[in-house]
């Protein structure tokens, strides 16, 4: 940004990166907010508290400014920051971030239509099909919907599913 917008006054930003999840299965994330030279706390913190405020993860906004000749003072500069960035995001469309996990599904093939069904109705993706004379998946699932797979798998097959992280 430093060599594309080499004129701005400031560049400052702020991010949430994805850390995996607490022992509550709550969201942990690397947080991390610059004022670039602006005064302390008027413009970094400003942009990483609407990023909370949204619960955004695995996202990076950058405001670029440039002095216009008037003071804003640190309020005026909170305010900006935390308007621009606030700003950036209703006007972007937002994708849902979701961890996911693969899993190797092995059983007798006479599981498929079940399994299957079972498995796309709690969110689950085959991602490749490697069945001949058993069934054979590699799937993806959301890394929170992992138990309910063990519990299908196992309530399906009857026990004879085996499930191994890929």
């Amino acid at each position: 940004m430093k060599g594309k917008y080499s004129d701005a006054s400031h560049i400052c930003y702020a991010y949430r990166l994805f850390n995996g999840f607490t022992l509550l299965n709550e969201i942990n994330t690397n947080d991390f907010s610059t004022d670039a030279g602006e005064p302390r706390g008027s413009s970094g913190p400003p942009i990483l508290k609407i990023l909370r405020r949204h619960n955004m993860v695995n996202v990076v906004v950058f405001i670029v400014r440039y002095f216009g000749g008037t003071k804003l003072g640190k309020k005026g500069l909170v305010d900006a920051y935390g308007t621009a960035a606030r700003n950036v995001i209703n006007q972007t469309v937002l994708i849902e971030w979701v961890k996911k996990e693969r899993y190797l599904i092995s059983c007798p093939i006479h599981y498929y239509g079940d399994l299957s069904q079972a498995l796309f109705q709690m969110g689950g993706k085959i991602l490749e099909d490697q069945s001949s004379n058993s069934l054979k998946w590699i799937v993806e699932i959301n890394i929170r919907m992992i138990n309910d797979l063990i519990k299908i798998v196992r309530t399906v097959t009857k026990g004879e599913g085996d499930l191994d992280r890929v």
